[in-house]
This record gives structure tokens, sequence and C-alpha cells, in this order.
């Protein structure tokens, strides 16, 4: 399988170095903090986290839909984040760890940003979304996110049901305990969560 900055068209994803893991929101967050000498992340890696990637043509959401219609989504919004677009308590909880009860879709639509998933390992993978980049995140998945130092990114949001698009933050000792935590991790363990939740 291709590592997925070798192709231009592909979702660019690597393992983030120790700086830019750290936990508080800062100016070293917008940085890329590609870790030196990591493997190199290939899309199949992602899928057996449970994250789905698509490349969407913005002219032809035929796709999107689709992936709508199969998954049973019924609810969408778009936002736009930069720092004055967004206020910084956004930003600040953006990028607090954190996972959801449903699955969740993101199309970046303009600009760019960072989304950081944990690995098996419970490291931090940070992957580079750009326009056309649809990822859909399976729930229970630790993530988090982020702008990149462009300061802009319009995103598309997509989730199945609004009560339970609240997020969940990994601080708070409730969270592992909640089903759709452990429902994933279960799944984690079987090897590869994408296929596991019917996507080929």
């Amino acid at each position: 399988t291709q590592s997925t900055w070798e192709d231009p068209s592909s979702l660019k994803a690597w393992y983030l170095d120790d700086e830019t893991s750290k936990a508080a929101y800062r100016t070293s967050s917008l940085k890329p903090g590609r870790k030196l000498d990591s493997p190199a992340v290939k899309l199949s890696q992602l899928r057996e986290l449970g994250i789905i990637y698509y490349r969407i043509n913005l002219n032809d959401f035929s796709v999107v839909n689709q992936i709508v219609k199969e998954r049973q989504y019924k609810h969408t919004d778009e936002i736009k984040i930069s720092q004055t677009c967004k206020d910084e308590q956004f930003l600040d909880k953006w990028f607090v760890e954190h996972c959801n009860e449903d699955e969740q879709v993101r199309l970046i639509t303009d600009g760019t940003c960072y989304l950081d998933v944990r690995s098996k390992q419970d490291t931090w993978i940070r992957l580079h979304l750009q326009p056309g980049d649809l990822i859909v995140i399976a729930s229970g998945l630790y993530h988090r996110g982020t702008l990149d130092e462009d300061d802009y990114c319009a995103m598309f949001r997509i989730f199945r049901d609004a009560q339970r698009w609240a997020p969940l933050y990994r601080s708070e000792k409730r969270t592992e305990t909640q089903s759709s935590r452990v429902q994933y991790l279960k799944t984690l363990k079987k090897g590869n969560v994408a296929t596991d939740l019917g996507f080929k």
C-alpha cells in the first residue's frame, strides 16, 4: 500500500512529535509537527483505527449523498473556522481530546486544517485535511482538531443524531465506560474498525 503522502491526491498523515502532541492549545499546535524518523502512515492503518477516507469532487456531491443515505445520517451543518471567525473558546475546545457517541463525517470545502487521531499505541497521528478530503470518524475513537498556519478552514459536518454529537472528553473518567468507547475498543482488538462498521 502506498504511503499517504507519496500520492498528492491522497490524504496526508504522519506521526506527531512530542512537542506538538502536548495537550495545551498553543502556537506549536498549528505546525506540522512531523516526528522525525517515524514510519509512514498508510491509509490501511487509518481504516484499522476507524478513519475512512474519500476523495470528493466538490462540484459533484453524488458520493457524499450516497454515504449519507447508506449510513443514515440525518443532520448537516457547515462552519468556517479561523482565529477571527471563531472565538478562542471554540479553538481551545476543538483541540481537547475527545470521542463521540456517533460516527462523525467531515468534508473540507475550503482551506486546510489538522485532525489528530489516536493510534493503536495511543500516540497521535496527524491528518492534514484539504479541500475535497472527506473522512468518517468512528464513534469512540479519540481525536482532536486544530487549524494549521494558514488559519482558515471551511468544513461540512454530517452526523446521525444531534443529541449524540456532544463530545465525550477523555479527561472525564466516565468516558471510558461509555458504550460507544467500550464497543470501539472491542472492535479495535478485532483488527479493522472500518471493515467491522461495514465500510468496503
